[in-house]
């Protein structure tokens, strides 16, 4: 039996809500700003010479990499996620 989510008092949830908030606005701002001191990747030595769905190397092709294997390497599974 999955224990049951604890539940947060209206003010502290607020509370959180309002900090998550504060860390996606800073983590954009600290976005923009390596952005801008990255320049445009198109004026680099072979432009923008990247694969463009990002795969790892070694397989034949994204659905290879998209189904992976039947290793579940994650340990911890939230329950109580909403």
């Amino acid at each position: 039996m999955t224990p049951a989510c604890p539940v947060l008092a209206p003010e502290i949830r607020e509370h959180i809500e309002r900090a998550i908030e504060a860390a996606l606005e800073t983590a954009q701002r600290l976005i923009g700003i390596l952005d801008r001191a990255d320049g445009n990747p198109d004026l680099e030595d072979g432009a923008d010479d990247e694969p463009s769905l990002g795969a790892p190397e070694g397989h034949a092709s994204q659905i290879v990499w998209l189904r992976g294997g039947d290793r579940d390497l994650e340990t911890i599974r939230p329950e109580c996620l909403s």
